[in-house]
């Protein structure tokens, strides 16, 4: 008989094909793709649309069927222990792989793993295995979805894992990922010294906020679940977003609420026996927090330098017996007039109602 169905495909499948019934696993350019099409038993076919509008009429309810055909599949499953963590294979149905679409069997052998989330790998047409996502496995894990991935028994699938809560995808992750250049605007690894490292590819600064506070809630609830971690989490910024004072203004300002949060680093430090603490790069350069480089006298550029690092030069050069004699005080002052000028902010004592010369008071 006759039936729709969702089938896993490598990610570039079909790739050019605009009016295919087709999505992603995960919305990333990395991730397999679903294409829905109808068994018949000897055969797959798959239709496409004739137009988008017939796309986005006809694309729900063929989804819709196809879904629920596959939970009516009855896919077989045993549990193994390796290293002290419970390894569960489905195998035995070519559709074992797309059963990662059920939601309600993703829920069962999650159970049956006696976990929250589950880390799944799906590297060729009907294999699918899953841990614990906090479990001591999880690092190897991908490399053993590779290793299944390039030995494949079937049609390829994926080399990536996938991090699935209450039943649904919301991560991908594995070996070897690409340059930030997904549809979604981040991805989250760990190392092994339970650090975070967050690849983002936000195009302006709202962009960043949200992807920034999304991410961040994620590995916090990594976090929490695996009640292990490092203290860091790196964000590493890509050309996508343009380098300007305003960004590194901004990055700081995330440090600055992160390190002042005392409810959140009381949580950390409880659970994982570690304050959080942030660090952005651009280009693998550190931009946030300010690395602490003074500044040479005879330099005297304070161009690249956020507003925060002009009031704490300020306030140094306040500091410096003698002051109003000292040649090399006056003029670095000087310098630091012009730029708060060109930036259009008051320089600190002005803002206390003294002027700038007037430094000594």
């Amino acid at each position: 008989m006759d039936k729709l169905i969702p089938i896993l495909k490598t990610s570039d499948y079909r790739k050019d094909d605009k009016l295919f019934f087709k999505e992603y696993l995960f919305e990333s350019k990395i991730s397999p793709v679903i294409a829905y099409g109808t068994d018949s038993g000897r055969m797959v076919t798959y239709e496409s649309a004739s137009d988008e509008n017939d796309l986005n009429l006809k694309f729900p309810k063929i989804k819709e069927e196809a879904i629920s055909n596959l939970k009516l599949i009855d896919v077989s499953y045993q549990i193994t222990d390796a290293e002290g963590t419970k390894i569960l294979f489905a195998e035995g149905n070519e559709y074992a792989s797309e059963k990662i679409l059920d939601k309600d069997f993703m829920i069962k052998i999650a159970e049956e793993l006696n976990c929250g989330g589950l880390m799944v790998g799906i590297p060729f047409k009907g294999l699918l295995i899953a841990i614990d996502s906090n479990s001591p496995m999880r690092l190897k894990l991908p490399v053993i979805v590779k290793q299944y991935f390039d030995n494949p028994q079937q049609d390829r699938i994926s080399d990536k894992v996938f991090l699935v809560q209450n039943g649904e995808v919301v991560a991908i992750g594995g070996e070897d990922l690409p340059q930030n250049d997904n549809l979604n605007n981040f991805v989250i690894s760990e190392n092994k010294k339970q650090n975070y490292s967050v690849e983002l590819n936000s195009k302006n600064i709202e962009e960043l906020t949200k992807d920034v506070n999304t991410s961040f809630q994620q590995v916090l609830a990594m976090i929490m679940q695996r009640k292990l971690f490092g203290g860091e989490i790196t964000y590493k910024l890509s050309s996508s977003i343009v380098l300007n004072q305003a960004l590194k203004d901004k990055c700081n300002s995330y440090v600055q609420q992160i390190e002042k949060n005392e409810l959140l680093q009381s949580i950390s430090k409880a659970l994982a026996a570690s304050e959080v603490k942030l660090k952005f790069f651009y280009n693998d350069k550190q931009i946030a927090p300010e690395l602490k480089e003074k500044i040479s006298s005879n330099e005297k550029d304070f161009t690249n330098v956020s507003n925060d690092y002009l009031d704490k030069e300020f306030n140094r050069i306040l500091g410096i017996p003698n002051a109003r004699t000292n040649i090399d005080a006056l003029t670095t002052m000087s310098v630091l007039r012009k730029e708060y000028e060109k930036r259009g902010i008051k320089m600190p004592n002005e803002r206390k109602s003294n002027k700038w010369w007037e430094f000594w008071k």
